[in-house]
């Protein structure tokens, strides 16, 4: 098949939404202090029912950026036959030999928080899929999907709008040649401190800057994540099926991330800060014994509205690139 008719295929399933896919379990306490491990969170919110109960919560909730990990299939993967428009896109490029695949892009709205026994749905639809384009990693497309997350009422809690490329492995301008970064030493990276209180409107003004916080990137850290995440791609836990696949070692995922970069914005902001969106771009990868350097300021304040740029650099360059927004308590 040439490469636009095989395009035109991949389009036919632009916006056709695939079948619901429901959590297989309801939101629970020990899934999320298993994520708050992984992303060093210790966010009273999450964790303690007795700070939540006085919170603006009124009751435990779960950590904003695990939206879609409830839905992740885990390592049993999805079921065959399921109708889904997205995995159909997926199987096809794969059996075209863009078999490798990265995420790039992410961004979540917030519409609440979710509760301990929310049972989370999502329902995806695919966006677009780009012609065939030449990357640093190799030949490939660039498929964009759109998720609506409800509970079992119903109500509407978030969206996610997520980027991949798909692509041919050994087919890269020089990926190959980039060597994962020998280890760091550990005490070169401490984390900044949680903020116990939370920020009230007026205490930041736009260019006001978070302290930069250095994550140490560790295998196990990257491992930890992707388990959490449920996220079960090998090159974020497989050694030699990531170099198999052009990679130098195991990188972290983008639900990783994600993670991170939330809980660097709520130890700034403080406990009962409401995240409201996020929105990451992803670089330079994240191997293990490099350490990423987050910074970050407030691009805008209206009222107890904040958006926050940040990034994250390695050794690389930038890791990451977004922005987040929240509300700051009355």
């Amino acid at each position: 098949m040439d490469s636009e008719a095989f395009l035109r295929e991949l389009r036919a399933f632009i916006g056709k939404p695939g079948a619901p896919e429901i959590a297989r379990d309801a939101v629970n306490q020990p899934m999320i202090r298993h994520w708050c491990d992984a992303m060093d969170d210790a966010n009273p919110a999450y964790l303690d029912a007795a700070f939540a109960a006085r919170s603006v919560h009124a009751a435990i909730v779960a950590p904003p950026a695990m939206l879609n990990a409830w839905t992740m299939p885990g390592l049993p993967g999805r079921p065959a036959g399921r109708a889904d428009s997205a995995g159909e896109v997926y199987r096809a490029l794969d059996a075209a030999g863009f078999s490798s695949v990265v995420a790039t892009d992410s961004a979540h709205e917030y519409a609440r928080y979710l509760r301990l026994g929310d049972l989370v749905q999502g329902v995806s639809e695919v966006e677009d899929v780009s012609a065939q384009k030449q990357t640093a990693l190799g030949a490939g497309h660039f498929v964009s999907t759109r998720t609506t997350y409800t509970v079992q009422s119903g109500e509407m809690i978030g969206r996610m709008r997520f980027r991949i490329l798909k692509f041919k492995p050994g087919t890269g301008r020089g990926a190959p040649g980039v060597a994962a970064p020998a280890a760091a030493p550990r005490d070169l990276a401490r984390r900044t401190p949680r903020h116990e209180t939370t920020l009230r409107a007026g205490d930041a003004k736009p260019g006001t800057a978070l302290a930069p916080s250095p994550e140490p990137i560790t295998a196990t850290r990257i491992v930890a994540g992707a388990i959490a995440s449920r996220d079960y791609q090998d090159v974020h836990h497989d050694r030699e099926l990531a170099k198999q696949r052009g990679s130098p070692d195991i990188f972290m995922n983008i639900l990783t991330t994600s993670g991170i970069v939330t809980r660097y914005v709520s130890d700034w902001a403080g406990p009962e800060a409401i995240l409201r969106a996020l929105a990451i771009r992803l670089g330079a990868p994240n191997y293990p014994g490099d350490t990423m350097l987050l910074t970050g300021s407030v691009s805008t304040a209206n009222g107890r509205e904040l958006e926050i740029a940040l990034r994250g650099d390695n050794r690389l360059g930038p890791h990451v690139t977004g922005t987040v927004r929240l509300t700051l308590p009355g």
